[in-house]
């Protein structure tokens, strides 16, 4: 029975009203492609050159901590864009005698973890506060005459402006070099040699602040033996220096040289309350610094942070803003991955994707394409990770045949240079002369020398390292 006199049932076809994505309307344009619907900002991708690394050597060799449990971590692969091992080792751990060297522990470790994929950063440490740890610098050093400091209730500390001392860092840090500076599994090159812990500071050490030429002394021995590599400045080594006023000195010298910065333990309680929410001293310094080289965040231990120290945690959300304002590249942590993983899993799986580079492609145009050495194409990216890439990133095209032969195309473009939500259209010239006439998958990606680098599109799309956006003939002219 009508309720109303105009009721009735509706004769109009039932249709679709939530393809979600799709609010405006796309370039009208021979060729192309709206490639929204395939983005994947979901999935963690692990890439080259960025993400997370592990404190695995934290105190030297002679102190097992995190390194204690491989029944419950394993080889860390649980853990999304775990990129790096940190071994953070002391003079003494490999010079154990003058001139005499054993690198076997460390190589032990990188030959090991290396093959899952795993690369390193390096610091070698002078001076350790904890008890039993008396001789970071290798006490032949001391011996030899190299002024050094009994610090009360710790160790011994030398003095970083000691000519003596210096003259034997440089001499170990060029075998150092060259051992690893041609290594490609060694990521990054901490200056570590001035400073409690290596962290640019003399706190729990000698308290005194050294001249400017004393740090630039120990910055020009790193630069010097490892040409190849990232060199990385502790912020301490410019922040610490805020009574003598010399800090932009200091930076200036660091920016000039091509070094990245390095923050050791935001998140504790005395910088959360002196600084601001994330925590940071120095985030100008690393602004300047990232022109040049990776920023590195490391967070203090984790079982002080959290649950002790959970107001200045915040969920780690403190985490999340000191990794966007410093554009940040690797982020990492004094504690045990299965730990962290199981307590701040959404923690971990954001900060993967978004530290460094983090790549879209939204749209490309694809034309009629001929067998020539003249097809113009182009390919939008945006990168929404914190930072830009500092290795070079190639747009490379292919043609996949029905056969599954590849023929792969340079087109000479670059997108390295992109910083964080900043979207470029690259208008690229593809040669097809060697192709054969045919039906192809037009395919995309980026690659940083021979590694591909995955990008954040769905897997229905992925055709081995590449990604397919259209089909189209290739004609013969």
């Amino acid at each position: 029975m009508k309720r109303f006199p105009g009721e009735a049932i509706s004769d109009r076809p039932a249709e679709c009203q939530t393809d979600c994505g799709w609010f405006d309307d796309v370039r009208r344009e021979n060729g192309f492609i709206d490639l929204r619907r395939y983005e994947d900002d979901k999935t963690v991708l692990k890439n080259p050159h960025k993400g997370w690394f592990w404190h695995y050597i934290d105190n030297g060799l002679r102190s097992p901590i995190y390194r204690d449990r491989p029944e419950e971590n394993g080889h860390a692969e649980f853990f999304p864009g775990m990129n790096h091992l940190y071994l953070r080792f002391d003079w003494s751990d490999v010079e154990k005698e003058e001139d005499v060297y054993d690198f076997g522990f460390l190589d032990g470790i990188m030959d090991e973890w290396s093959r899952y994929g795993y690369r390193f950063q390096l610091r070698v440490v002078c001076y350790e506060s904890s008890h039993g740890m008396d001789f970071a610098t290798p006490e032949y050093v001391f011996r030899n005459g190299a002024r050094c400091y009994k610090i009360p209730d710790r160790n011994y500390q030398p003095d970083y402006a000691d000519g003596y001392f210096l003259s034997r860092v440089d001499k170990f840090l060029s075998v150092l070099g060259e051992k690893y500076n041609n290594d490609d599994r060694v990521e990054l090159i901490d200056i570590g040699t001035y400073g409690t812990w290596g962290e640019g500071h003399t706190v729990e050490g000698e308290n005194a602040i050294y001249p400017v030429e004393t740090i630039k002394k120990h910055i020009d021995m790193h630069v010097k033996h490892f040409p190849d590599k990232f060199v990385i400045l502790n912020d301490d080594h410019i922040v610490g220096r805020i009574a003598h006023n010399d800090c932009q000195e200091i930076l200036d010298y660091a920016y000039e040289r091509g070094l990245g910065l390095q923050d050791d333990s935001i998140c504790c309680d005395y910088y959360s309350v002196v600084n601001g929410y994330d925590t940071m001293r120095a985030t100008w310094a690393f602004r300047k610094l990232a022109d040049n080289a990776p920023s590195v965040i490391e967070f203090a231990h984790y079982r002080y942070i959290h649950p002790q120290f959970e107001d200045f945690y915040r969920n780690g959300l403190t985490i999340v803003e000191c990794l966007k304002n410093s554009k940040a590249t690797f982020a990492g942590f004094h504690g045990y991955p299965d730990i962290f993983y199981k307590s701040d899993k959404w923690l971990a799986e954001y900060c993967a994707n978004r530290l460094g580079y983090w790549y879209f492609v939204p749209s490309a145009v694809v034309p009629e394409l001929t067998a020539s050495a003249h097809n113009r194409v182009s390919v939008t990216v945006r990168n929404k990770g914190w930072s830009k890439a500092y290795h070079e990133h190639r747009i490379v095209f292919a043609a996949i045949g029905d056969d599954g032969k590849i023929f792969k195309a340079e087109t000479g473009r670059r997108v390295d240079a992109l910083e964080y939500e900043q979207a470029e259209e690259y208008v690229c010239n593809i040669d097809l002369r060697d192709v054969p006439e045919g039906e192809y998958k037009i395919c995309v990606g980026i690659f940083t020398g021979n590694e591909p680098v995955k990008l954040a599109l769905k897997d229905e799309i992925k055709r081995g390292d590449f990604y397919e956006i259209a089909k189209r003939t290739v004609r013969a002219l």
